[in-house]
């Protein structure tokens, strides 16, 4: 720590970006996710000999971030180490020998919560004590072999489709769906396997199934604390979703599992992390505002739904891992855990709780997966608060341990911290000092809100969720710290923390992402006319297009341009305007394509130039007026997903010249503005060959 400190003065703007003060004076790291493309040479860090070990790790995500934030690798033997990384169960002789400022990214136990018949089991137990109805967010569910009876004796009243899971296979892998005549697959029921009501009423997007793929994060069981991170990954099947007992043999059809779809020939990869609404991986942000603009759907009550279903779940299982926990875990903030949550969505906007996956994908797949996963992971490693400590010091806070057997203190309402104990005030501390660092990840428990409506799950003596089969004499090893931390943190003279509305994070990313877009960091109000259309070139190329409002805008900008040179040419007699005939042609055309059409009456041929000039200038206007109606009636609820971006667009309409949209239109290869505005001008007569017209023959010149 020492060494750290030295050279705290020189890099002092540094160090803060880079460190985090606790309440309890220790520093912890802050990472960051630009450190996936490059070592970060300023990390404060550096001589303390910060290190981590990897287990059956076979992503480069999580080596990549901590070596390039300069932390150093040791060997699997090597009991030097800050943090320790493992894909798999960690052994409980190596959790029960940590220090103190070592992390392990496993608690005993998890496959309470990962193996699928464990995890429906406890849903079972909660679900029995606690009303079946307010855990009804997964299937009909029978574990084989020993509900094969059952099952047989129940599935002909469900016609339908089920779906057959290993215990503890992932990964798609192993996964059959049979109709209830079963015959084929009768003799996978006798092994290992979870067989679930299939949900055959999937909510679809554009034709494909798909599900959520979210990151939950619990930094302790006792007092239960639980983060959501706020962007999460939907998947998408590759196959159009029937529903069709002739094609339940499809897997790409019903499954949207990565590993199962990214071999199709119609899988389509997201090579750029701003647009997440791109092929067949979407970010959860443009997911719910996909639902909310298209479908109008409330948003923010599904993931209300899908947090209490988070909740719930997580519940279920901490009465089984608590014995474990206390057991082995010698110091409160030893273990974390990330567990990848997959939820489905009905058609009635039901959502359900497909599984809980042990260490969660942190492959990369494409730009969106590196965004997305390296910056969680990045929040993920600020949250728990890896202390900057030389592991091969044996000198940091070996004393303080968890409490093993302290009689439950009486609930007390006073949030005087200077009549807490001091493993109280440490835990306190570090709770508060969590949801400091917590950035991208959300507490949704416990919130003044959540704990008010989840409290009642609770036994108000020991804190452990009521209904659960846990035997009495851990019960009394078992300190309720969930009521504790209740008492001082929302107690009404407490300021902790406020329960505030959260869909805004939920929906952010594309948000920002869409905000990025708009602003354009190098283009501002001052940028020149040649900068906005080389932005705008950029984006035509990126597939962005015109939205139907934007195109008639344009049109419309070029019209008057139009109109302008007609009347200079009638009020300046020694202008001649050889296009007139042409602009005529065009209003005989269009005029009939408004809402109301409007009467073109044909000049007089004996009509000198100017006085022509004057009589179509004033008939355009006409068009112009009537144009610009139907304009904002015809947009009135047009979709902008994939639009040019509304600031870049409106720089350049403030500014641009006839020639500038001349210039525009021919940087679009889909000629989208010919496409957008077809209502108005005949799809055979196309706007840019219109506009070659105008540009050939509508050029001033002087007698």
């Amino acid at each position: 720590m020492s060494s750290a400190t030295k050279g705290r003065n020189s890099i002092d703007q540094q160090y803060t970006k880079y460190v985090f003060n606790t309440s309890n004076g220790h520093e912890t790291c802050v990472f960051y996710p630009s450190a996936l493309d490059r070592p970060l040479d300023d990390v404060p860090w550096k001589s303390v000999n910060m290190s981590f070990k990897l287990l059956n790790v076979d992503s480069k995500l999580v080596l990549t971030l901590l070596a390039n934030h300069g932390f150093r690798e040791v060997n699997s033997d090597s009991n030097d180490y800050n943090l320790l990384w493992s894909n798999n169960h960690v052994n409980t002789k190596i959790i029960s020998s940590l220090r103190s400022y070592q992390r392990v990214n496993h608690f005993p136990r998890s496959c309470e919560l990962t193996r699928k018949d464990k995890l429906y089991k406890n849903i079972e137990i909660m679900s029995h004590r606690n009303g079946i109805k307010n855990f009804s967010f997964v299937p009909e569910t029978y574990i084989m072999p020993k509900d094969y009876n059952r099952f047989i004796s129940n599935q002909y009243r469900h016609r339908g489709l089920w779906i057959i899971k290993p215990f503890d296979l992932s990964r798609g892998r192993g996964i059959t769906i049979m109709d209830y005549s079963f015959k084929d697959t009768q003799s996978s029921l006798k092994e290992n396997v979870v067989v679930a009501k299939y949900i055959d009423n999937p909510l679809l997007v554009n034709g494909f199934k798909w599900d959520l793929r979210l990151y939950v994060l619990v930094t302790s069981f006792n007092p239960l604390v639980v983060y959501l991170y706020e962007e999460g990954l939907v998947r998408f099947a590759t196959v159009k979703y029937v529903c069709d007992r002739s094609r339940i043999n499809n897997r790409r059809m019903h499954l949207c599992n990565y590993s199962v779809n990214k071999s199709s020939p119609s899988y389509i990869r997201n090579s750029d992390p701003e647009r997440e609404n791109v092929g067949h991986k979407w970010s959860m942000s443009a997911l719910l505002n996909h639902l909310r603009k298209e479908y109008l759907i409330n948003t923010e009550t599904l993931m209300r739904e899908i947090e209490d279903i988070v909740i719930k779940t997580i519940m279920s299982a901490t009465a089984q891992m608590l014995p474990a926990i206390n057991c082995f875990v010698p110091h409160n903030q030893n273990c974390f855990e990330l567990y990848g949550f997959d939820i489905l969505v009905d058609n009635k906007l039901k959502p359900w709780l497909l599984e809980v996956n042990l260490s969660p994908s942190l492959g990369i797949d494409s730009a969106l997966d590196s965004r997305i996963k390296s910056s969680m992971l990045c929040d993920l490693f600020t949250l728990i608060g890896i202390p900057i400590v030389d592991p091969t010091v044996f000198n940091f806070n070996k004393s303080v341990r968890r409490p093993k057997s302290d009689i439950p203190r009486k609930r007390n309402t006073n949030v005087n911290i200077n009549n807490l104990s001091n493993d109280e005030k440490r835990l306190l501390k570090n709770t508060t000092d969590q949801n400091l660092r917590s950035r991208g990840f959300i507490r949704i428990f416990p919130t003044d809100v959540s704990w008010k409506k989840y409290s009642s799950y609770l036994d108000n003596i020991n804190g452990i969720p009521r209904g659960s089969t846990i035997p009495p004499f851990y019960v009394k090893l078992i300190r309720n710290y969930n009521y504790f931390l209740n008492d001082h943190l929302f107690s009404d003279n407490s300021s902790f923390y406020m329960d505030i509305s959260r869909q805004d994070r939920y929906e952010r990313s594309l948000k920002d992402s869409q905000r990025n877009l708009n602003d354009y960091n190098d283009i501002d109000d001052t940028a020149d006319i040649s900068k906005v259309k080389r932005a705008i070139s950029k984006c035509l190329r990126d597939g962005y297009t015109f939205s139907d409002l934007q195109a008639r805008q344009t049109f419309a900008l070029y019209l008057t341009y139009i109109s302008a040179l007609l009347k200079k040419c009638a009020l300046e007699k020694h202008y001649v305007n050889p296009s007139s005939d042409l602009v005529l042609m065009f209003l005989v055309k269009a005029s009939k394509n408004l809402s109301i059409p409007l009467e073109i009456e044909i000049p007089k041929s004996t009509l000198s130039t100017d006085k022509k000039s004057m009589e179509i200038f004033q008939l355009l206007e006409s068009f112009l007026l009537k144009y610009n109606y139907d304009t904002v009636m015809y947009t009135a609820h047009e979709s902008t997903s994939n639009c040019l971006p509304h600031k870049l667009f409106n720089l350049f309409l403030s500014r641009a010249r006839k020639e500038d949209i001349e210039e525009v239109i021919g940087y679009s290869k889909h000629n989208c503005l010919s496409s957008a505005i077809h209502p108005v001008i005949d799809t055979k007569t196309s706007i840019r060959s219109q506009e070659s017209k105008f540009e050939n023959r509508q050029v001033p010149r002087k007698l």
